[in-house]
């Protein structure tokens, strides 16, 4: 009998690990072929500059370091078949496929079926926000690989109740530290589990002390990264400081114009899930409520935090930030599902997986429906680069735009000239100047013009052009730029 059980869990193990390798397989060639090839915009663009350079160093601002990523982009940057720029983006997509395939195998594991765990991956893997960052160099992809995987040891230990399980959880969330410091959240959830299980006698004592040596292991590239932010200020506070909420402390505690980021809030879910599948969300978390087994609470509870994290972030990407509450909300999706293919016949399998695949096919009209209707507005447009888009369709298959802006841009400028790019154009121009060494007469920063020196800036909006134009003089179209010169006086020429 324990043989033949053994067997069967073995058996189990060899199935899991097959769906979850197809998964991922599946996951990552979506993302390959729709991949950006080359440079990109900001901080895309700037993570890849980082990544090449392998600088782990922010002064002031070490919360924003992101060492996993730039050190995996920076080891697959190495490989000689590809440029650093696509390497970076590659980092991206595998980090994203890793989610999508812990995903889909958590979903069989909690439904025993496999018809809501590929429903459950899909609709992660296609939704606007994941797969808008998965194709180009962003920390998000890694984030949800992470969470997944310290669900799927969440599970493992109340399947097994064998520590280990808790132990590789800590080290995993360690490492999502050094990824992204909004992994502390699930810390927290699931560091208060982990005590109250011991308190309950259903974890050993020894847990929490090895979980917390495990944790700081696997978070050994940001205490490195916070080691040299210590060595550049000589500041403990400063280093603490800079290492939890650098110069982004009133977004992170923000809990202003909340009417606003909530209004917000419901146009990035639309769009990450413009299909009658989101109704499967609810469903979802109606099914967890009910089992009122600790898996499930867990999941309801990561998943309220990070919704309720992202609703009243207020930064200019938040949408981007409601991807760990997306790889939450795939997982309810799957319940759900199960809970529907339970009441009605096999074949409504197909149309709720119609249902998943359905945002595809809004991205692909999306773009030019918004463009005609003139919703949303952009206030900035680049050349070669339609908003439209860029922001409302996730991939970016044959995307150049950004290096050849950079290109022509440098290109046009006059011998020793000065160009102050604001951060949506700098990093694409940083990498060409700085990586590829292209116009080396040029200088670039954002600083002020230089004394005898023509300078530029990358744009007439405001806001996007230094505060220090106005005062210096007006601006004159340059080509892709514009010149900064002095304002004529009255009555001159």
């Amino acid at each position: 009998m324990e043989r033949s059980e053994a067997s069967a869990a073995g058996g189990g193990r060899g199935q899991g690990g097959r769906l979850w390798l197809a998964g991922f397989l599946v996951a990552l060639l979506l993302y390959g072929v729709t991949l950006a090839p080359d440079l990109a915009w900001q901080d895309s663009g700037d993570y890849q500059f980082e990544a090449a350079r392998l600088h782990l160093s922010r002064p002031g601002d070490a919360v924003r370091v992101h060492p996993w990523l730039l050190v995996v982009a920076h080891a697959l940057g190495r490989i000689p078949v590809w440029n650093y720029a696509y390497a970076a983006n590659l980092a991206s997509a595998l980090g994203t496929a890793l989610a999508a395939a812990n995903v889909l195998v958590l979903v069989r594991l909690m439904t025993g079926r496999t018809w809501p765990a590929a429903i459950a991956a899909v609709s992660l893997a296609v939704g606007h926000a994941v797969w808008a960052h998965a194709v180009v160099a962003e920390t998000y992809g890694w984030a949800a690989a992470f969470l997944s995987a310290e669900c799927l040891c969440a599970w493992a230990w109340l399947a097994e109740r064998k520590g280990r399980w808790l132990l590789l959880l800590f080290f995993l969330n360690g490492a999502a530290i050094s990824n992204h410091l909004m992994a502390v959240l699930s810390l927290a959830v699931f560091g208060a589990w982990v005590l109250y299980e011991c308190f309950r006698r259903r974890a050993p004592a020894w847990v929490p002390p090895a979980a917390a040596v495990c944790w700081l292991v696997g978070g050994t590239l940001y205490w490195i990264v916070l080691g040299m932010e210590y060595g550049q200020s000589g500041s403990l506070l400063e280093t603490l400081r800079s290492a939890t909420v650098g110069r982004w402390g009133s977004h992170i505690f923000n809990l202003a114009d909340l009417p606003v980021l909530f209004g917000k809030t419901l146009l990035y879910v639309g769009l990450n899930y413009p299909t009658p599948l989101i109704l499967a969300i609810p469903v979802g978390a109606a099914v967890l409520v009910r089992r009122r087994d600790a898996f499930s609470r867990l999941v309801l509870v990561l998943a309220a935090v990070y919704f309720l994290w992202a609703a009243r972030y207020k930064v200019v990407d938040q949408y981007a930030f409601f991807i760990p509450f997306y790889v939450l909300a795939s997982i309810l999706i799957g319940a759900g599902a199960a809970a529907i293919l339970e009441r009605h016949s096999p074949r409504v399998a197909w149309v709720l997986l119609a249902a998943a695949l359905l945002p595809v096919a809004v991205y692909a009209v999306l773009p030019a429906v918004a463009e005609r209707a003139g919703y949303p507005s952009f206030p900035r447009h680049l050349p070669y680069r339609n908003p439209y888009v860029h922001f409302l369709q996730p991939w970016r298959t044959g995307d150049t735009s950004a290096r050849r802006y950079a290109q022509d841009v440098l290109d046009s400028l006059p011998p020793g000239a000065v160009l102050a790019p604001d951060s949506t154009a700098a990093p694409p121009l940083m990498c060409l100047h700085v990586l590829e060494g292209r116009r080396p007469d040029v200088v670039i920063h954002g600083s002020g013009g230089a004394q005898g020196r023509r300078t530029f800036v990358t744009s007439d909006v405001p806001g996007y052009y230094p505060s220090w134009v106005v005062e210096h003089g007006r601006l004159e179209p340059f080509g892709l730029v514009w010149e900064v010169l002095p304002v004529a006086k009255e009555g001159g020429p």
